[in-house]
């Protein structure tokens, strides 16, 4: 989760060296010789230039990192509130701040009845994960997506979602074969669901690790 952001703020400061760089150039021509003087069109483009990179550069980033500044209450709100959401009621103490992901259970029953039901509920518990994903990402994505810092976290909550439905469509097709066969091998359903469950810890572990972050800033600020 780490490595897109560093890699972010590695190419910021990159092109602020670079801009910077650029605008030194420009203005020793400037200073030092008459070339911008005698070439008029080219004078004009050089001082959009550097009204450009003052603009997205410098000011654009001040621009924004005000505005996070000012709605960071509401930004530590959303993903507190998406954490929640995640948490399993039962095993966790959110007073506490102990967060226990939900988590699927690979059935156990051995015979064709009991395992359409297992995995019937199943399914039910993946429909219930993918509601509570919807419903929290529907109330907070587009305010979350105004702050780049969140981009990974909301990327990995979307591919959260899309891995819910993998397990739900690994569900039906052993359900079907089962059907076909009468032959109860869960094997590949039991890969899906590990892998599920490592994704849904995963994304809780992320969103507690921006929460400290963001905490911090909130007090030195």
């Amino acid at each position: 989760m780490r490595t897109p952001l560093n890699k972010a703020s590695a190419l910021h400061v990159v092109t602020v060296i670079g801009a910077l760089a650029l605008i030194v150039i420009i203005l020793w021509i400037d200073i030092s010789t008459g070339f911008w003087q005698e070439i008029v069109i080219l004078s004009g483009l050089a001082a959009g230039l550097v009204t450009f990179l003052l603009t997205t550069v410098f000011i654009g980033r001040f621009h924004q990192r005000s505005v996070e500044k000012r709605w960071a209450p509401v930004t530590h709100m959303a993903l507190t509130s998406l954490l929640h959401q995640l948490a399993d009621k039962k095993h966790s103490d959110l007073s506490r701040g102990d967060i226990v992901p939900r988590a699927f259970t690979v059935p156990t029953s051995t015979d064709a009845h009991a395992i359409h039901q297992d995995l019937e509920k199943l399914r039910n518990s993946v429909l219930k994960e993918q509601n509570h994903l919807t419903t929290v990402l529907g109330t907070w994505s587009e305010f979350l997506t105004s702050n780049s810092d969140n981009a990974d976290i909301l990327r990995s909550s979307a591919e959260f979602g899309l891995q819910l439905e993998q397990l739900r469509d690994k569900a039906l097709e052993v359900e079907q074969r089962i059907k076909n066969s009468a032959q109860v091998d869960l094997t590949d359903l039991a890969h899906e669901i590990e892998i599920c469950n490592q994704h849904h810890a995963t994304l809780i572990s992320a969103i507690q690790e921006r929460l400290q972050s963001h905490t911090a800033e909130l007090r030195a600020g």
